[in-house]
């Protein structure tokens, strides 16, 4: 007999038609702003984190819109919010580590009028600049804001945006000049804890011979999946058997796990296979966390569009096709 569903449960029913009108509104600018977060946290791991905190942020937020007596546009109020929260995490990072890390070499004169292409240095350009000015840059010379734009956005003046950017372009032609900076995938690691490579190991080995019993043993009880997107959660190994790893769901024989290393982190990338074993194309990857020799919480990105559409094109695999025509 089922349970009546609670008073939440109702409010959630109700608010969905609302949540697809807003999707409806900022998908437009979805791809743009994944790039923008992903920049901004250095790699694609963390930046589906702040991608996803942006959305549900600015989601929550907006019965206090209609309070505010000026337009907000999509666009800037979407890169307002993440850029807020992305500086409200270095400051709590900053706060628990005695590392500083924002003391860049005061810049000879330059010409601040000249945009840079900072795509190949960006990474190295992110170790050696304060947040604010990382914004400035990233919203100017990468995403094309005007200098009064990106000063709305982050919330200062159009001469403290001119400031930023003069400091920011001289150290990066300082870096460039002491050497090569690094590409854009190889980025700054993630800041999730690396897991036990034995148990991400046993973990694929379980999944592909299907042992289903082998995988709820790695489980601690109070293990966690996350479906990353809108952080949907089963909580408990009981419910994430039952849902996520449901034995029914995985009866097709040509999807199978590796264990491959994606942008500094091991992780369980599952895969259409060839007959011969190989991958052919890419399905899912989950991340694992692990502690006390028990996988204690899995990220699963399979409905996360513009982190698929990246990874696959950093370990070199199409997607599978029925997933591109969702």
């Amino acid at each position: 007999m089922p349970t009546a569903r609670t008073e939440l449960q109702k409010l959630g029913d109700e608010t969905r038609p609302y949540y697809e009108k807003f999707w409806g509104i900022i998908t437009p600018y979805q791809d743009e702003l994944w790039r923008y977060c992903r920049k901004l946290a250095g790699n694609p791991w963390d930046g589906e984190d702040l991608f996803q905190d942006t959305i549900l942020k600015m989601f929550t937020s907006l019965s206090s819109l209609s309070h505010r007596e000026q337009p907000v546009h999509p666009r800037a109020f979407l890169f307002r919010v993440a850029t807020n929260h992305w500086i409200d995490i270095c400051r709590k990072r900053k706060m628990q580590s005695e590392k500083q890390q924002d003391s860049p070499a005061a810049a000879e004169e330059l010409d601040i009028e000249t945009p840079l292409d900072i795509r190949d240095a960006f990474e190295t350009l992110l170790a050696h600049l304060p947040p604010r000015q990382t914004v400035v840059l990233v919203l100017v010379d990468a995403f094309q804001f005007t200098v009064r734009e990106a000063a709305d956005i982050v919330g200062t003046t159009e001469g403290a945006v001119h400031a930023a950017l003069f400091r920011a372009r001289g150290t990066l032609r300082q870096l460039a000049a002491k050497e090569n900076a690094e590409g854009e995938d190889a980025g700054r690691a993630s800041l999730a804890p690396k897991p036990d490579p034995a148990l991400v190991e046993r973990y694929v080995s379980c999944f592909n011979s299907r042992d289903f019993q082998g995988i709820a043993d790695l489980l601690a009880d109070n293990a966690v999946y996350s479906f990353v997107t809108q952080s949907s959660k089963e909580y408990g190994k009981s419910a994430i058997m039952k849902a996520s790893h449901n034995p029914s769901h995985y009866e097709r024989r040509d999807l199978q796990a590796f264990v491959m290393e994606l942008w500094g982190r091991q992780a369980a990338v599952f895969c259409k296979v060839r007959p011969d074993g190989t991958p052919e194309a890419l399905n899912e990857v989950i991340a694992l966390e692990t502690e006390d020799d028990h996988i204690v919480y899995l990220s699963g990105y399979f409905f996360c569009p513009s982190f698929m559409e990246a990874a696959a094109l950093q370990l070199g695999l199409p997607r599978e096709e029925w997933q591109c025509a969702e």
